[in-house]
């Protein structure tokens, strides 16, 4: 078997002078990103190196300046022709777990991982040479594997990235090891909170978090006469690399990695492993008894799922709607000036271009708001020291025709994440700029009298937020749910709006120590010679009380879509309350609930709707 039959494209590649903090954001957002390959030019798409998740926490900072380049790994590369085995070999030789694939010019062509290669060998009933766990699992520096609940951070962060383990296994006590939760590098890429290197508060440095605040609650685990089967099924459909074995006593006294399920198909029993009576397998669960999970995002989706609403598609095209010019400032420019400018110029979106004039990418309060409550507003605490663009800017911009129709440009937004799209004629140059204003303003003049609040709105507790939640609750929530406006309400009346372009022009919450971003210690003697006077001053964090914009009037689930808009433009926010007859609060219309609404009506969605409905009847 060749590696062209495993490979899998590569989603994301990037350049050599990406920073390494961006990187962390790559592999959050794609979970089922392995490794990230580093090419030298979009042209030639040479492969100069790639990243792993271990690489992605090697900075233990926000303010890391490293680029990809500096801690890149240079090999392996695996050939297109090579065979499985070969890729193994080179894989398990350098010690990691997925690797790019490049032809005989060294061009990207995809990568590959020791997953993808247990997968394929399931998909084609290829049976393991070795029968059980016992035949395969390691117990070399099992203990160095281990650490308990309240060690901290620090040191599972060095096991990982220079003793290459692919997980740390948190127990209950070194003495009883029984396994309470599991440790891996994307534990640690989707979490910030373990970060130990951050600026000195007060004269103090802060204090490592605990293995058990960021530890993965319950562990798979298998025993020795555990079927190698069975283990590689766990393997290919969580993408958990390390499986602890216990004993019957559940004490860990071994582990399988992923390697080792490879080799257990390709070479068989390990040398000196002995072989036990595999256990007898489990009975067949019924369908209708089986169990069945729900992650909270899969949950939100699920309960969010409404038929579309029939509504008058606006007879309009993207060129017919595109503003002829948007507000702009260099990639060279701070963050600061950014905010002056996005208040002096009373906009949401700045374009951001190169020395050469070319838009790379933009800057809106939503996109610094996200990165506000990622990174914490280190230009308000350190207002000497600049920070530019790059560190808040989006450069996801789609590009549409321009007799492209509304419902795809809202398509493109949504899909791209993304709050403005560009603009182009036949030839590919760009005629105009449409923003998420535009569409939702055409959507409102197109359907006046056609649709109502409740069709477009986000319904019950999706839509609110406690008056006393803190501003990192509220911030995470929007970003779940993605949206552009909450309500806060109280649970018996609406009391404002939080809204994603108000957010940043306030004094924020640091997302890293729980407080507002100043702190001010003032010591000093009263009269030479006497004892210290000192006054401490802390101040409280934000709550969403007090990020809040006060709403004078909300909308009913029957008003209409008009209305709705005008009322956001009237309150200056993204978004508006809906309540009843009582004054409850029923949901909220946002403007990126509008944008999401006209998208599943574009022609791209419905054919993508359309495949996934014929591939599940097929299976």
């Amino acid at each position: 078997m060749k590696v062209w039959e495993v490979v899998k494209k590569a989603k994301v590649y990037v350049l050599p002078e990406t920073p390494l903090t961006s990187i962390k954001e790559v592999f959050r957002k794609n979970e089922d990103v392995k490794v990230v390959p580093i090419v030298k030019d979009e042209r030639t798409m040479k492969v100069l190196g790639f990243i792993t998740r271990v690489e992605a926490i090697l900075p233990t900072s926000h303010r890391s300046k490293l680029r990809v380049k500096d801690v890149m790994r240079e090999f392996p590369l695996i050939n297109v022709n090579d065979s499985i085995e070969d890729a193994y070999k080179y894989m398990s030789e350098f010690g990691v777990s997925a690797a790019p694939v490049v032809d005989d010019e060294g061009r990207l062509q995809g990568v590959i991982s020791l997953i993808d290669i247990i997968e394929t060998f399931m998909s084609m009933g290829v049976k393991p040479r070795a029968e059980t766990v016992s035949e395969v699992m390691t117990t070399d520096d099992v203990d160095d594997m281990i650490v308990e609940g309240d060690e901290r951070v620090t040191k599972v962060w060095s096991k990982l990235v220079y003793r290459g383990y692919p997980a740390v296994i948190v127990v209950r006590s070194k003495e009883e090891r029984i396994p309470i939760g599991i440790i891996t590098p994307h534990d640690l890429v989707r979490k910030g909170r373990w970060l130990f290197h951050r600026e000195i508060i007060a004269g103090r440095h802060p204090t490592p978090a605990k293995a058990k605040r960021i530890m993965t609650r319950g562990v798979l685990v298998a025993r020795p006469d555990t079927r190698i089967e069975d283990v590689a099924r766990i393997m290919v459909k969580t993408g958990i690399r390390l499986v602890p074995v216990v004993d019957d006593q559940g004490r860990v006294i071994g582990v399988v990695k992923d390697v080792d399920v490879v080799r257990s198909f390709i070479e068989g029993r390990k040398p000196g492993r002995v072989k036990v009576k595999p256990a007898p397998k489990p009975l067949e669960v019924a369908e209708e008894e089986k169990v069945s999970y729900y992650g909270e995002v899969a949950l939100i989706r699920e309960v969010q799922v409404k038929p579309k609403v029939e509504y008058a598609a606006p007879k309009l095209t993207a060129g017919d709607i595109a503003r002829e010019e948007l507000p702009a400032i260099t990639i060279n420019d701070t963050v600061e000036h950014a905010r002056k400018e996005l208040l002096r110029r009373k906009t949401d979106i700045l374009f951001v271009v190169d020395e050469a004039g070319r838009i790379v990418g933009y800057v809106s309060a939503w996109t610094m708001l996200k990165a506000i409550s990622l990174k914490g507003p280190l230009w308000r605490r350190r207002v000497h020291e600049r920070f530019f663009i790059d560190f808040v800017m989006s450069r996801s911009i789609p590009r549409v025709k321009a007799s492209a129709p509304l419902e795809e440009v809202a398509y493109q937004l949504i899909s791209n994440d993304a709050e403005v799209a560009i603009v182009e004629d036949e030839k590919g140059s760009i005629v105009g700029f449409i923003t998420k204003d535009d569409l939702v303003d055409a959507f409102a003049r197109v359907n006046a009298g056609r649709i109502k609040a409740g069709d477009v709105m986000v319904e019950g507790r999706l839509s609110y937020v406690h008056p006393h939640h803190s501003m990192a609750h509220v911030i995470n929530k929007m970003k779940l749910l993605a949206l552009d406006a909450i309500a806060v309400y109280d649970g018996s009346r609406v009391l404002g709006v939080v809204s994603a372009n108000k957010i940043p022009f306030v004094a924020y919450e640091d997302a890293r120590v729980a407080r507002k971003s100043r702190r001010l210690i003032w010591v000093r003697k009263l009269v030479k010679g006497g004892a210290r006077r000192g006054r401490f001053v802390v101040v409280a964090p934000f709550l969403a009380q007090d990020l809040m914009v006060e709403v004078k009037e909300a909308v009913r689930v029957d008003d209409d879509i008009t209305r709705v808009v005008e009322a956001m433009k009237k309150e200056g926010v993204n978004g508006v309350p809906v309540v009843d007859d009582e004054g409850r609060l029923v949901g909220i219309v946002t403007k990126m609930t509008i944008i999401r609404e006209m998208a599943r009506h574009s022609r791209t969605m419905e054919e993508k709707i359309r495949e996934a409905e014929a591939v599940e009847e097929r299976s």
